[in-house]
């Protein structure tokens, strides 16, 4: 009853959501495995949302995972307070590799066999998505009946109309029937799959649909202006996962921006590389016209535009990020990054003279081919930074996190660091900016090797999932013993030119 009542409250506030007969569509779950205040900063969950229930055919609720206020009744929907096991098919939307492991627990909690093995026609089709599940599938297989590989709006179609088809028919049919969709996976009929995108974004306008106080970024409109990125990076999964590069036209965003002006006062412009839309000061002066506080997160070093940071500073953007990536320009070309130190002195100082008062940068430790000479070139590089900041009091801070290699990248074949080797180059960047008056904020290195490790696994890591007695890196450690495995299989392994990958059956 107190989580009934939770959602009763958590509803009420909020504006924006749809709440539909039971007697008609078939009814899906959106499914996030995470918090309600991280998913609904998501907008993946609010383009999945709106799509299916602009349908009449259909009826879409969402799902969260907040622990720390289930009751014993389990995961039950935010609009009408049911149970997973009422929906046809539970649509999970996975962005980062880490809430797999919130997978078991949500099942578990809702009545449900954890593999889909176990499962009967009793029970709701479990279907995921998202970019970690396009990436590499393969660690949590086993837990889905379906997997869509790529971007949803071109999948949905055949994937609803396959679901509505065979509603009645038995487990394996409806789960040959899914196999046969363009763009699903089907652990249990093994075949590659290659990746679906959109051609058009202007067909599909992806913003925030559901407005509330109880999330990150609460209080602005988000809004997607592009996807995709024309950039290279070698160890970034955008370019491969979401490729190729694509922006929505200027009128259709301010139109749709415009529709969303009653709800709030500034709108978040969110895509990879969002400064890169080819009319990105127009866009910004249009929301600004229209009455719109500015949010932009980061700005590619080079080239920085004078206009677009003369436009952001009017709308009001207070703090920016720069992505320096590594402290030598050697180590950046080696990434992919072709801009010198001195291109990113100049992005500072073009940033505090239009008015922008925080700045963070943005780097990785642990990149392939990197010395403790790389990490101390990273320390000299943010006290230029830092000397070239203060000429404009604009406060400077750098967060750093561990490289990663991701599926799908040139990278996917080299092994990560140690954590070990990782936690000590952050702490020699820690030392050599002490009391320098840059702020430094360093990921856990050890969560970063769960990362990786879920990055690059494979089946071998379900029942290491599964099994997990408590979410946590001593849970994480005694379970991959138990199977026998340990995270250096996955992290720090480097793979054969030519030798087959886990992930190879998802064609980008």
């Amino acid at each position: 009853m107190v989580w009934d009542r939770a959602l009763k409250d958590r509803l009420a506030a909020e504006t924006g959501a749809r709440v539909r007969d039971w007697g008609g569509g078939l009814p899906l779950a959106v499914v996030y495995a995470n918090s309600y205040r991280v998913a609904m900063s998501n907008l993946g969950v609010h383009a999945l949302y709106k799509w299916l229930n602009d349908r009449e055919n259909l009826l879409a609720e969402r799902v969260f995972w907040d622990t720390d206020r289930l009751s014993t009744s389990g995961a039950l929907s935010v609009e009408s307070r049911r149970p997973l096991t009422d929906f046809s098919a539970l649509l999970f939307s996975i962005s980062w590799e880490l809430d797999f492991l919130n997978l078991p627990p949500m099942l578990r909690a809702a009545g449900m066999p954890v593999y889909s093995k176990d499962r009967d026609e009793s029970q709701p089709l479990v279907i995921g998505g998202g970019a970690a599940l396009t990436a590499n599938p393969l660690p949590v297989a086993p837990f889905f009946d379906a997997v869509c590989i790529g971007e949803a709006e071109a999948i949905l179609p055949q994937l609803c109309q396959a679901l509505e088809q065979t509603v009645s028919l038995s487990r394996q049919e409806q789960l040959e029937r899914l196999a046969a969709v363009p763009g699903v996976f089907v652990p249990s009929i093994p075949a590659e799959v290659k990746r679906r995108y959109v051609q058009d974004l202007d067909l599909f306008p992806v913003g925030t649909q559901v407005f509330t106080g109880d999330t990150e970024f609460g209080d602005m409109f988000m809004m997607e202006v592009q996807r995709g990125c024309r950039f290279s990076c070698r160890f970034c999964l955008v370019a491969a996962a979401f490729c190729p590069f694509r922006w929505r036209s200027l009128d259709s965003l301010l139109d749709q921006a415009a529709g969303a002006r009653k709800y709030r006062g500034r709108v978040a412009l969110v895509g990879p590389v969002a400064a890169e839309h080819p009319r990105f000061a127009d866009l910004l002066r249009g929301l600004r016209e229209l009455g719109y506080g500015l949010s932009a997160g980061s700005m590619r070093v080079k080239p920085i535009s004078d206009e677009i940071l003369d436009e952001l500073a009017k709308g009001g953007v207070k703090s920016l990020t720069v992505a320096p990536e590594a402290g030598t320009p050697e180590l950046r070309r080696a990434i992919g990054k072709g801009f010198s130190d001195d291109d990113v002195i100049a992005a500072v100082g073009k940033i505090g003279r239009a008015g922008i008062r925080q700045l963070t940068l943005y780097s990785m430790v642990g990149l392939p081919g990197e010395t403790d000479a790389d990490v101390r070139a990273l320390a000299a590089l943010a006290l230029r930074c830092k000397a070239e900041a203060d000429r404009y009091a604009v406060v400077l801070s750098l967060n750093v996190s561990a490289f990663v290699p991701k599926p799908h990248t040139p990278f996917e074949r080299l092994p990560m660091a140690d954590s070990p080797d990782i936690d000590r180059r952050f702490d020699l960047l820690e030392r050599a900016l002490q009391g320098c008056g840059v702020k430094v904020k360093a990921d856990n290195a050890a969560w970063a090797q769960v990362q990786a490790a879920l990055s690059r696994g494979d089946e071998k890591l379900a029942p290491v999932i599964e099994k997990l007695d408590k979410i946590s890196l001593a849970g994480w450690r005694r379970s991959l013993k138990a199977a026998g495995l340990s995270a250096a299989d996955f992290t720090a392994r480097r793979y054969a030119p030519g030798e087959t990958l886990a992930w190879d059956v998802i064609k980008m």
